[in-house]
């Protein structure tokens, strides 16, 4: 039995919800791994991933990049660490300091608390729903406590 990209298709098939982006990530790259020592040009690794992967399918940029990554004779399928800076927003300091925003002011946007904590929107955005809290004609209301 031959081991290509087509025959791999039925794991895919049998829980794709189950899977993590993590796990399809790993394999599309081991796949990208097999293929490139099958000499399989990229854009040809590219469409082969995306008849099996379909709307979960890595880019053709990352198809691209993994392919160079195996030609220069990396061997590693997990991504390398890289430089920039870590998320730093979310810490309990800060969602301790959301928490007295919108309890001082219930009609606070979330813009002022970004720009107020000197931190991004989205950030606020994350810690306000890990918080519990939605919006109720303009007001922020906190969880119901069970």
């Amino acid at each position: 039995m031959s081991c290509d990209v087509n025959s791999l298709h039925h794991l895919t098939i049998i829980t794709p919800n189950k899977m993590t982006d993590n796990d399809i990530s790993f394999r599309q790259c081991a796949v990208v791994e097999f293929l490139v020592k099958e000499e399989i040009p990229a854009a040809e690794v590219h469409q082969r991933l995306q008849r099996v992967y379909g709307s979960v399918c890595m880019g053709e940029s990352s198809v691209h990049r993994w392919v160079k990554h195996f030609k220069d004779g990396n061997m590693s399928i997990q991504d390398q660490p890289r430089s920039g800076r870590p998320r730093t927003a979310s810490t309990e300091c800060n969602k301790e300091r959301v928490v007295e925003i919108i309890q001082d002011e219930r009609r606070v946007t979330v813009d002022t608390i970004a720009r107020t904590l000197g931190i991004g929107h989205n950030a606020v955005q994350e810690m306000i729903e890990s918080l519990g809290y939605r919006k109720v004609c303009a007001h922020w209301v906190p969880p119901l406590i069970d």
